[in-house]
């Protein structure tokens, strides 16, 4: 029976036909549950109770999954990427570029998978060390079959400290038949070391371009996540992060610390188990790292985010580019569009022509003559004249008594009438 282990084991550890060019893998010391290959996802949950869940050979997948929401995107993304851990990512794709051009692996995909797997090494408070070692060592729940799929203890508690189920390690969470299969010394200091985030970003590397071929198309990429974790709802956040890292991470200034140019092992054993079966247990994680350690997330623009979305103009119109609407001002380096019928501006010598002067301003129009009349005001009343009262009547006129008689030689009376 042995025997018969033994030979179906050295069948099986060949390469696989797509990890062609990579150099030889190291050897295995302990033997996979499986005998051959085909069975191999399968047999990772051998001795399962009942009822508990299994691993399937093919991931199970529901039809059209919905990508992550952006504000949920925007979220896991806010906290950043430890310096170390954006390095390791960057020097593992390089590396993957050198040994296996074909693949097209991009770094934002490994620190997609990185912040959902393990918040790129901060689960829990973890913290990576400038040599890419978390402190303490991450580890996910036990595979025991209840709420993720059984996976019995393969490592006699050697990695995950754990001999009675498997857990997933580190900073990119393989479970230990898959570090098995993958594990790899990045940064050469003669470890093999799945919390080491330089050797397990390498690791997953390897990983992808493995399980999904071409990764510069989206179907590669769906693929090879899909591999990695058996969910629909994983692959659809981690590829919404990769795309979020790839525009709002700006990283061609950064310098690459690492071995970026040579071959890696070929996978041998379970090389197409999942890599993370378990929960994606820095997803809710928000644990963050020193600003002075730390790469900020800016944003999918250079600006921090999207440009304002102005409303359209009345004719249906959309707005300028730029995100001015009508009569919006030209953006910097730009000049206005001329007005219809007009010719551009005429340069000379590559120098814009100065601007026309501003015309006169045009005559004011007179005032506007009111068209109600204006008030006429009455005429003054004529002033009453009062006669004066007529003399009182004299009954008897006696010359000297009651009147005067003027010329004769009696002295006129005063305040007497003449007789």
């Amino acid at each position: 029976m042995a025997a018969g282990v033994v030979a179906a084991f050295t069948a099986m550890v060949a390469p696989p036909a797509q990890s062609q060019g990579l150099s030889a893998a190291g050897q295995v010391t302990d033997l996979p549950r499986s005998l051959t290959s085909q069975w191999s996802i399968p047999a990772l949950s051998e001795g399962a109770p009942r009822g508990a869940t299994t691993l399937t050979a093919v991931p199970a997948q529901s039809a059209g999954p919905q990508p992550a929401p952006e504000v949920v995107v925007t979220g896991l993304a806010a906290n950043g990427i430890p310096n170390v851990a954006l390095n390791a990512y960057r020097v593992a794709a390089a590396r993957m570029a050198s040994a296996k051009g074909e693949c097209g692996l991009d770094w934002s995909l490994l620190a997609g998978i990185g912040r959902i797997e393990s918040n790129h090494g901060r689960y829990g408070g973890a913290v990576l060390g400038p040599d890419g070692s978390a402190t303490p060592k991450i580890l996910g729940p036990a595979l025991d079959g209840g709420q993720f799929a059984y996976i019995g203890d393969s490592d006699d508690g050697r990695w995950d400290n754990d001999t009675t189920y498997d857990r997933a390690m580190g900073p990119m969470q393989f479970i230990p038949t898959t570090w098995r299969s993958y594990a790899i010394d990045a940064d050469d200091n003669g470890v093999t070391d799945p919390f080491n985030i330089n050797d397990a970003a390498l690791a997953a590397a390897n990983y992808l371009c493995v399980a999904g071929g071409n990764l510069r198309t989206d179907a590669g990429q769906r693929k090879a996540v899909l591999a990695y974790n058996h969910s629909d709802e994983y692959v659809a956040e981690v590829l919404a992060l990769a795309r979020a890292y790839a525009t709002g991470m700006p990283v061609a200034d950064l310098p690459l610390v690492g071995n970026t140019t040579g071959g890696v092992p070929a996978p041998s054993g379970f090389y197409s188990a999942p890599a993370a079966p378990g929960p994606a247990i820095g997803y809710r994680d928000t644990t963050s790292s020193p600003p002075e350690q730390t790469t900020a997330y800016t944003g999918p623009s250079a600006g921090g985010g999207a440009p304002t979305a102005q409303p359209a103009s009345a004719d249906g119109a959309p707005p300028a580019a730029g995100g001015g609407g009508a009569g919006a001002a030209p953006q910097q380096g730009s000049s206005a569009p001329p007005a219809s019928g007009q010719a551009p501006p005429a340069t000379s010598g590559g120098q814009p022509a100065p601007a026309p002067a501003a015309p006169a301003p045009a005559a004011q129009p007179p005032l506007p003559v009111p068209s109600v009349p204006l008030p006429v005001p009455a005429p003054a009343p004529a002033p009453v004249v009062t006669p004066p009262p007529p003399p009182a009547p004299v009954a008897n006129l006696v010359e000297g008594v009651t009147c005067n008689v003027p010329g004769n030689l009696i002295p006129d009376l005063p305040n007497l009438p003449v007789c």
